[in-house]
């Protein structure tokens, strides 16, 4: 950005020149604002300093809220996007404002970062017990990361990848989830990426069974084959 305000303050350049480096530091303005506001989110949720807002949310409603939202870089991506919803409602007690950030970020990490002329797979799986929500998508990269570090800050899957974005994508969904206490769990076979989110349902009370949220998070399968 200081280079390119060089630049302008050079009364030799043309009008053509100008624009152009105008336009690039609009760009890259924009991408330093996107970038400060995730690391405050991020920074928040990691230390556990967000006020959460839990109501009864449908999860099959927020993900067909984000269908819609985002149908045009849906369509760009080249991907298709496989959406498989119960035919009912899935309510659980969570904060939607936050639960949708993550579904979201999770989705536009497909949209960036899928192999185009790929499926993609939205799903959610419910049992007596607790929801499971799917993101499994095909990387155009090959992703050269462990799986546990894919959700640390300004990490991206491909060490070489300079695209848009701020990196923390993935950190700041994890970060939400864990507020909530889900479990969010990334699984990498090959260039198959898949993360599974498990929300646990209330109990009558509507208070979460912590006991076996933490048997869940220590001993059972997150494979959803």
């Amino acid at each position: 950005i200081i280079t390119y305000i060089s630049l302008l303050e050079d009364a030799s350049i043309s009008e053509d020149e100008r624009k152009k480096h105008i336009a690039v530091l609009k760009r890259k303005s924009n991408r330093l604002k996107i970038l400060i506001e995730d690391l405050f989110e991020v920074s928040k949720a990691s230390t556990g300093d967000i006020t959460l807002d839990i109501k009864e949310v449908d999860i099959v409603s927020i993900l067909k809220e984000l269908r819609l939202e985002h149908e045009d870089r849906i369509k760009k991506s080249g991907i298709d996007f496989k959406w498989e919803f119960p035919e009912d409602r899935v309510v659980l007690k969570l904060d939607g404002q936050r639960t949708y950030r993550v579904f979201e970020n999770l989705i536009v990490n497909i949209i960036k970062y899928g192999m185009r002329k790929t499926r993609a797979y939205i799903e959610v799986i419910k049992d007596n017990k607790s929801v499971k929500v799917c993101f499994i998508n095909v990387s155009k990269q090959e992703l050269n990361q462990a799986a546990d570090m894919l959700t640390e800050r300004f990490v991206r899957g491909d060490i070489s990848r300079s695209t848009e974005g701020s990196g923390l994508g993935l950190s700041i969904a994890k970060s939400l989830a864990d507020l909530q206490k889900a479990v969010f769990n990334i699984q990498i076979d090959g260039d198959l990426f898949k993360i599974i989110i498990k929300l646990h349902k209330a109990d009558k009370e509507g208070k979460k069974d912590k006991e076996k949220a933490q048997n869940f998070e220590d001993n059972d399968d997150l494979s959803i084959t």
